[in-house]
């Protein structure tokens, strides 16, 4: 493929934290932002359908990835280019749909999409329902490691809860608490949802807030209103809740007040130590119908094997999927994903594209993996994550991308996790060689280091970055990245109109996947393991998988 933009890498010597010998340099690589423009043209065009996990789209869009993979050279594993995902899915019917709540201040008829949205908790129900009261639970939060339990003292079994998102506020006299601004697991909607179950609970409701979760209601709505996934359950798990929903912060408001109840009250003492569920005295009856099948949608795999420790892995991750053809807005149902992630999954295969051009391979071998079913919960890397195709034990690290930079070269970048590992020194070296900046998470609140691909990674113990761009453009004015960023999350983030755009320009993609590359190269050619720092819930599962090699 001719190659129109051409930056050269000089792989240069880094070091490793933990010491050990320095691993030798490289030679120079190129990426094209061209074939990043192409490839992400295509992969958004309306004839992708927005490629949906388990839709037409979202099929054509893995062999797409799977034949550049070949085209690029890039190796099967096991004979293949994919990896099946096993799925669960199932779609909620909109005219099943009923949700109110009643209480001595009179009855609330809940407007389904406007008001809230609704799904079975258990994948494989085809209906779901009931009436009980409903619990406000706080956060919804049971950590004894730090001796807080929203559920302390009151029995949710066969009840609504009401939950806040995000953790509680950290107090001045424990600034550290839940990470202090960062939001820890515990903060995600999905454990949540997994607390919901383990204490039984029939229903459970998040509040959403915009400012806290970090995107508008819009895309609850649009996200979590057409068929729905999940991997098939654990059956050594808990029973799910019943129904798992979001409802609007005005929502949540009057359906307090009908029992007397005051929201901002409420949500203010579970802020503190020493929260008591609070039972509302409002009454909710909730019901639905579902059809349900079985889904197989598959990652993209492909291999660049290493040159001196092969049995050894890297791996890069990057999304593929988006949601597919979904509720219309605006009159369009097409929720083309350009951004988020053909642009991601372009800048992957260009990666690979730049290694696999090289005379030399790194010692240890790379694992490009396009993911599936990122939208529905991470569930391509959580697949992944359960059932690696190379063990656990024998991969170094784990870097994501998810959004493509498209708006010109920065003097700075985000890497998410680079202060939680070894693979932090790799990153901090690589960006000061480039002039690069790397810039704390500007909103730690929002937890984005638990919402990309690499989490799984992380959560099972491999040292993990996610690498996204900068907001500090070059030529630019200052605060113009931030402005950008700003209106993108609030017009087109998870909507059908984050399409491509002519105006979109490639260099900072490019300086993007240098970085990436330079990391990844790093990691590769280091004789020691990288591991993560004291104090990080990840490392005992590392240090187990480690012990038991």
């Amino acid at each position: 493929m001719k190659r129109f933009i051409l930056i050269a890498l000089s792989v240069t010597l880094a070091a490793c934290t933990g010491g050990g010998e320095r691993p030798a340099a490289g030679p120079d690589i190129a990426l094209s932002g061209d074939s990043i423009r192409e490839w992400m043209k295509v992969l958004s065009s309306d004839e992708y359908m927005g490629r949906g996990s388990g839709q037409k789209g979202g099929d054509m869009a893995s062999q797409y990835v799977a034949d550049h993979f070949k085209a690029i050279g890039l190796e099967p594993v096991d004979g293949s280019y994919f990896q099946s995902v096993p799925m669960i899915g199932y779609t909620t019917d909109p005219s099943s749909v009923k949700l109110s709540f009643s209480g001595k201040g009179g009855t609330l008829n809940a407007k389904y999409l406007d008001d809230y949205v609704l799904n079975a908790g258990d994948p494989t129900a085809t209906s779901a329902g009931g009436t009980a009261e409903v619990v406000f639970v706080g956060y919804g939060i049971n950590a004894p490691e730090v001796n807080w339990n929203d559920f302390a003292g009151v029995d949710v079994k066969g009840k609504y809860i009401l939950i806040l998102v995000n953790d509680p506020p950290a107090p001045a006299d424990e600034p550290d608490l839940f990470g202090g601004p960062a939001m820890t697991y515990y903060g995600r909607w999905t454990y949540k949802w997994e607390e919901a179950a383990r204490q039984g609970a029939l229903g459970a409701l998040i509040v959403h807030e915009t400012e806290p979760a970090g995107y508008p209601w819009s895309v609850v709505r649009g996200g979590r209103s057409g068929e729905q996934f999940s991997l098939p359950s654990d059956p050594n798990g808990p029973a799910p809740a019943g129904m798992l929903g979001w409802v609007t912060r005005e929502t949540a408001v009057d359906l307090l007040a009908l029992g007397g109840l005051d929201f901002d009250s409420l949500k203010a003492t579970a802020d503190r130590r020493g929260f008591v569920a609070t039972p509302t005295g409002v009454t909710a009856t909730g019901g639905l119908k579902a059809t349900v099948r079985d889904v197989e949608t598959r990652n993209v795999v492909g291999l660049l094997k290493g040159s001196a420790r092969p049995d050894e892995i890297v791996t890069l991750t990057s999304h593929y999927d988006h949601f597919g053809i979904g509720q219309p807005i605006d009159g369009d149902s097409i929720y083309n994903g350009a951004y988020d992630n053909a642009s991601g999954t372009a800048m992957l295969m260009e990666i690979a594209a730049g290694f696999e051009a090289l005379p030399q391979r790194p010692a240890r071998s790379l694992l490009f993996i396009a993911t599936a079913a990122e939208e529905q919960g991470l569930l391509g890397s959580q697949w992944y994550a359960q059932s690696p195709l190379f063990p656990l034990a024998k991969t170094a690290g784990e870097i994501n991308m998810d959004g493509a930079n498209l708006w010109g070269e920065t003097d700075d970048v985000t890497i998410f996790g680079e202060a939680r590992s070894g693979l932090g020194e790799f990153a901090r070296q690589r960006a000061a060689q480039m002039g690069l900046t790397i810039v704390p998470d500007q909103s730690p609140e929002k937890g984005y280091f638990f919402r990309s691909d690499h989490f799984p990674f992380a959560k099972a113990g491999v040292p993990a970055l996610y690498v996204n761009h900068g907001v500090a453009y070059r030529g630019k004015p200052a605060g113009w990245g931030k402005e950008m960023q700003d209106d993108y999350t609030a017009h087109r983030y998870h909507a059908p109109t984050d399409e491509f755009s002519d105006s979109f320009t490639f260099d900072g993609a490019v300086q993007e996947g240098l970085l990436i590359a330079r990391i990844a190269w790093d990691i590769a050619q280091t004789p020691t393991w990288p591991n993560w720092n004291e104090g990080q819930e990840f490392k005992a599962a590392r240090d187990a998988m480690m012990k038991g090699q």
